[in-house]
């Protein structure tokens, strides 16, 4: 049976800037209170943002446009004629340059404000902003949104002032596909499976040290096994978080494990999950000698908190601690932060 965890809506947004490497989004909204962070605000704010951009004139571009005419202009395509030409038919196929708002990134947010119009969990004043808005933009196509719709996006002068709608247009699509794969939203909070927040929270942490703290390289770590043999059927290593202290001296590995239960129970007794112990400890002891290194596993809190420190030496410590996402955004980041202390 798949777990689901109950996440506030304020959190879930700041979760996805984080692992989408925008932490300029999360920021932004640090002047906002916290209990105002619903999804419908997200979408007024990305209405917002599109009504400045809609102001300043929808970008346009050349796009290559074929089709079949008795007039010919712009590059006759033979291949694509050859049907007309056999069956005898006045028409040929001609490609041409056309100026148009018709483009990939206008597209994009025609497509986000026809799935806004389309949300059960938004406002009726909302979808009616988000409709109105798709009217206007007649000549724009919405093609369906998937996560590779809005890969290798590039901005320069004559765009960059759709970076910010893009940005939270990407965030309210993770936000639809998670909302799908479980029916118990709401304004305020979300359920999402354990599966979906440990990706996402697995990128956070990621991103978020890389961000917050500036005492320590951050990244996801592959190690290879400190064994003789044949290594091809040795499984992967490789960490959620590394972080190398600057000073050369010191590192700490994060592993994000979202389970509803932090405990195993054998026989009526219970113990911190095995597996998890083995493997973080596993990775603790492929470290160099004269390195210090701390390993900690950070669970979802559940009703109990956690905050265990254990030690194999001077050089090798590990810990076990829990964390409570329907805590405020402040409490997270200073618990996430107080964690590399």
């Amino acid at each position: 049976m798949v777990e689901s965890f109950k996440v506030p809506i304020r959190n879930l947004f700041v979760l996805l800037s984080y692992a989408e490497n925008m932490p300029e989004l999360a920021r932004s909204m640090n002047d906002v209170d916290e209990e105002m962070i619903t999804y419908d605000f997200i979408c007024r704010q990305f209405l917002k943002e599109f009504e400045v951009v809609e102001r300043r004139g929808l970008v346009k571009d050349y796009v290559s446009k074929a089709e079949p005419t008795n007039r010919l202009s712009g590059r006759i395509m033979m291949k694509e004629s050859m049907p007309y030409i056999i069956a005898r038919k006045p028409m040929v196929v001609c490609e041409k340059d056309e100026y148009t708002a018709n483009i990939r990134i206008t597209q994009l947010i025609k497509s986000t404000l026809k799935s806004i119009s389309l949300n059960r969990y938004v406002k009726q004043d909302t979808k009616a902003r988000s409709f109105n808005h798709t009217e206007v933009m007649a000549e724009v196509e919405a093609p369906p949104l998937n996560k590779s719709s809005f890969a290798k996006l590039s901005f320069g002068r004559h765009n960059m002032h759709y970076k910010r709608v893009l940005q939270i247009a990407l965030l309210l699509h993770e936000m639809t596909l998670l909302s799908h794969k479980s029916g118990n939203w709401s304004l305020f909070s979300a359920e999402i499976d354990e599966k979906a927040l440990n990706g996402i929270f697995e990128k956070f942490l990621l991103n978020f040290y890389k961000w917050e703290q500036k005492d320590y390289r951050v990244k996801a770590e592959s190690m290879q096994w400190k064994l003789e043999g044949n290594k091809a059927f040795l499984p992967g290593m490789r960490t959620d978080v590394s972080l190398s202290h600057k000073n050369g001296l010191e590192k700490i590995i994060i592993d994000a494990k979202f389970y509803k239960d932090v405990f195993q129970n054998y026989y009526g007794k219970s113990s911190f999950r095995s597996g998890n112990m083995y493997q973080l400890f596993t990775y603790l002891m492929h470290q160099d000698s004269e390195v210090k290194v701390r390993g900690i596993l950070i669970y979802p809190f559940n009703g109990e908190l956690i905050n265990e420190k254990y030690m194999w030496s001077e050089q090798i410590k590990m810990e076990v601690l829990t964390l409570n996402l329907n805590n405020s955004w402040r409490e997270i980041h200073n618990s996430l932060i107080s964690a590399l202390n």
